[in-house]
């Protein structure tokens, strides 16, 4: 992890130098992991965002396709009404 040129440097800085050093080592493991799991929440979130897309989709097309054949059936039922007026 450390390289010779930075623990020689660090020695020069002494005790407050040093854990100074290790502390930033671990802030940035820290980082690292959090990074890694933001992520892959990220990743995770897109799919589910992706998949109801999807299936909002769908449903709209259905709800769609439902009305218009609703729309039909009432046009037909008038239609049927109107030539049963008829005389």
């Amino acid at each position: 992890m450390l390289d010779t040129e930075l623990a020689k440097w660090l020695a020069t800085l002494g005790i407050g130098g040093i854990l100074a050093g290790f502390m930033f080592m671990f802030y940035r493991k820290d980082i690292k992991q959090y990074t890694e799991l933001w992520k892959s929440a990220t990743d995770q979130l897109i799919i589910v965002v992706k998949e109801n897309t999807t299936s909002i989709t769908k449903l709209v097309a259905l709800i769609e396709n439902q009305e218009r054949n609703a729309l039909r059936k009432e046009d037909l039922a008038s239609l049927l009404q109107l030539r049963k007026e008829e005389p």
